[in-house]
C-alpha cells in the first residue's frame, strides 16, 4: 500500500481501501492500529463531499486536525534481496515445462501422482447440474492434488484409460451454491488417457520460437533483471511501509471521521459482495476463500480497521504537506498517470476512466510525501555497529578514493 504510485485499482470503491487488505505484512490478527504514543478521537460528523476541492482545500480539510511528530529522519531498511543463479534457473525450469509436450498412455492403470485425461457428467438425484459436465472436451488433473472435492480423485485410481464408471462424492456444506451445499453427487466419469511428460528441449530454438528473445543467453538475463527489479520494488515497498506507519504512530491524530470509515467500509463490502455474486458464490464462502475468515462479523470489524487505518495515513499525508507547503502540478500529476498506466499495462484513458479526478490528485500528492520521507531518512542497510554510514556512502567514499 505504501507504494503510492504503482497500484492500480479498477473498482473505484476500492481505490482507497481495499490495497490494505492484501498489504503491509499483516495478517488477519494484526490489524496496524496507532500506537499509544497517539491518541485519537473519531467524529460523528457526517462525511464532507471532498470532490470540486481544490488540492489546498483537500490538504486543509484531511491535514488540519493532525499534530505531527518526528516524519523525518526514520530509519528503514531498503536492502533488495540479490538474485541468484539459482533464482533464474527455477524460472527457466518453469519456461521448460511450460514449453513441454506429452504422450497419451492409454494402456496403464491410473495410480496416485498420475496426470490424467477425463470427461465427467454430474447428477445430483439424477438431475444434471450446471457446471458439472465437460462435454467431452476433456479435463486434465493430478491424482492427490486435491483439486477436487471429497475423495474423487482416489476413485479414478485403479481404473484404465477407456473405462467409465461412477464417481460418488459429497459437496461440502459450505460449498457456495445453494442446489449443490452438502448433496451427494454421482459424476459418470471416463478416464481418456494418462499424460506422460515430455519434457522440451531448452536450446536458443525454444527460447527464439516461445520469447521475444534469440538465444538463452539474452532470455536469461532478461529474467534476471525482471526479478531483481521485482525484488528492489519488495524491499522498497517494505521500506516506505516501515517510514509510513513510523510517521503515523508518531502523530497525535484527533478527530477521526467515524462516519467517512463507515461509509468506506460499506463500501468495501458492497464491492465484495457484488464480486462474490459475479462468481455465483456466495459472500461467506467468498471472504473465507479470499480472505481466510470464518466469520462474517469478524471480517466486517477487519474492513473497518482496514477503513480507519487508511483514513489516519491520508491525514498523516496531508498533515505532512501542509508542514512541508507541497503541492503538485499539472504536470506533476500527468507524469503519475503516465507510470500508473505503463506498471498496469493499460492505457492513460483507463486510469482516467478509473480513478476520479480527487483520487489522481490525491495519490500524486500521497507518492510526493512518501519519496519526500525517504529522501529524509536514514537506510541502515549495509550499516554496523562499528560503522554508522550507509551502504551508498560508503560506495561514493570508494569511488572518490
Amino acid at each position: 500500500m505504501r507504494k503510492f504510485g504503482k497500484t492500480f485499482v479498477l473498482a473505484t470503491a476500492l481505490v482507497m481501501s481495499m490495497s490494505l487488505l492484501a498489504g503491509c505484512g499483516k495478517d488477519k490478527k494484526e490489524k496496524g492500529v496507532i500506537s499509544e504514543q497517539s491518541t485519537t478521537s473519531e467524529s460523528e460528523n457526517p462525511s464532507k463531499d471532498t470532490t470540486g476541492m481544490t488540492l489546498e482545500e483537500y490538504i486543509e480539510y484531511y491535514g488540519k486536525d493532525v499534530t505531527l511528530g518526528d516524519y523525518k529522519g526514520i530509519e528503514y531498511e531498503n536492502a533488495p534481496v540479490q538474485v541468484t543463479d539459482a533464482d533464474v534457473q527455477l524460472k527457466v525450469q518453469e519456461f521448460i515445462d511450460s514449453c513441454s509436450t506429452y504422450e497419451e498412455d492409454k494402456k496403464s492403470e491410473a495410480k496416485m501422482g498420475d496426470t490424467v485425461n477425463i470427461d465427467f457428467v454430474g447428477t445430483v438425484d439424477g438431475v444434471e447440474f450446471e457446471g458439472g459436465n465437460t462435454a467431452g472436451a476433456g479435463y486434465d488433473i493430478v491424482l492427490g492434488s486435491g483439486s477436487f472435492i471429497d475423495n474423487f480423485e482416489d476413485q479414478i485410481a485403479g481404473h484404465k484409460p477407456g473405462e467409465t464408471f461412477d464417481v460418488t462424492v459429497t459437496f461440502p456444506d459450505n460449498y457456495g451454491v445453494d442446489n449443490l451445499n452438502g448433496k451427494e453427487a454421482v459424476f459418470e466419469t471416463t478416464l481418456n488417457y494418462i499424460k506422460i511428460p515430455v519434457e522440451a528441449e531448452y536450446n536458443d530454438e525454444l527460447v527464439a520460437a516461445n520469447t521475444d528473445y534469440s538465444n538463452t543467453a539474452d532470455y536469461e538475463k532478461s529474467i534476471k533483471e525482471e526479478l531483481q527489479t521485482n525484488n528492489d520494488a519488495n524491499a522498497l515497498a517494505s521500506a516506505q511501509n516501515v517510514v509510513m506507519v513510523t510517521a503515523i504512530n508518531n502523530a497525535v491524530i484527533n478527530n477521526l471521521n467515524a462516519t467517512e470509515v463507515a461509509e468506506s467500509a460499506e463500501q468495501i463490502k458492497a464491492s465484495l459482495q457484488a464480486q462474490a455474486a459475479s462468481y455465483n458464490i456466495d459472500y461467506a464462502t467468498y471472504i473465507l476463500y479470499y480472505y481466510g475468515y470464518e466469520d462474517e462479523a469478524e471480517f466486517d470489524e477487519y474492513i473497518q480497521s482496514v477503513c480507519e487505518e487508511n483514513l489516519k495515513e491520508k491525514m498523516v499525508v496531508c498533515a505532512i504537506a501542509m508542514a512541508e507547503n507541497m503541492t503538485v502540478s499539472d504536470d506533476e500529476k500527468a507524469e503519475y498517470i503516465k507510470e500508473i498506466a505503463a506498471d498496469n499495462g493499460i492505457t492513460e484513458d483507463d486510469v482516467k476512466n478509473n480513478y476520479s479526478e480527487e483520487d489522481i490528485m490525491y495519490y500524486t500528492l500521497a507518492d510526493k510525501v512518501m519519496q519526500f520521507m525517504m529522501d529524509n531518512g536514514v537506510n541502515t542497510a549495509g550499516t554496523t555497529s562499528d560503522d554508522s554510514a550507509t551502504t551508498e556512502e560508503t560506495e561514493s567514499e570508494s569511488e572518490a578514493e
